[in-house]
């Protein structure tokens, strides 16, 4: 049996192929890694719930194919987004180039506002870097976005950008507006995935309440 909960956040992992979004969802909903390269083939999902500010809120992530040939079923999964996690591999410079697209594809598909938070995968391969912290950051800045590097493999920041973006959505919707009873995101019942077809049980996290009823996650620790 599923943890209820109060809140429905629908989050996309974006970003191009071979940037590691299965990799940071696996970490993230199943504390595991692999090293084997995974292909997203259209869409899959995991669910986590998470506490915020005392209430249970169910985090519904939908992983993404990178892929150009996968690109047309995407636009159906924007409707009813709250967040977008954007990723690009820290060791790929193309792989940040191509951020500028994806936030087309956003403001494309996405007329409502969204949260987006701009991560930079890979960030324990010290070796093989060709995006700097410093470079995304200023980019971020520019663009207006929020910005954290992660590391898949290591675990570093994994736990807090999903946080980071579970605290952003929840401050906009629910700390400064008059919160509804269950926020469905613009999505009708219907739009709900299934109980029986959630990969992952409901694991818990705690977050803090601070500053009058805004939030702040937990301190990024180093990546490397």
């Amino acid at each position: 049996m599923t943890t209820d909960y109060k809140y429905l956040f629908k989050i996309l992992v974006l970003g191009d192929c071979g940037v590691g979004k299965s990799c940071l969802l696996m970490r993230f909903s199943d504390g595991r890694f692999t090293g084997k390269y995974l292909c997203t083939v259209g869409v899959d999902f995991k669910v986590r719930t998470v506490e915020v500010a005392g209430q249970v809120v169910k985090l519904q992530i939908w992983d993404t194919a990178g892929e150009e040939r996968f690109k047309s079923v995407l636009p159906s999964y924007y409707r009813g987004a709250h967040g977008i996690l954007l990723v690009y591999d820290t060791t790929s410079a193309s792989s940040f180039q191509g951020i500028d697209g994806w936030l087309e594809e956003i403001r494309n598909n996405c007329p409502d506002r969204v949260n987006v938070l701009l991560v930079g995968n890979k960030c324990d391969d010290l070796e093989h870097r060709q995006v700097s912290q410093q470079q995304a950051a200023h980019y971020a800045d520019y663009r207006a976005l929020a910005f954290r590097e992660a590391s898949a493999k290591s675990g570093a920041n994994v736990n807090h950008v999903f946080a980071a973006l579970a605290v952003a959505i929840f401050n906009r919707l629910v700390a400064t507006p008059p919160a509804p009873s269950r926020m469905l995101g613009g999505q009708d019942k219907r739009d709900e995935v299934p109980e029986e077809k959630e990969k992952s049980p409901a694991l818990a996290r705690k977050i803090r309440l601070e500053d009058h009823g805004r939030l702040r996650s937990k301190h990024v620790k180093s990546c490397c």
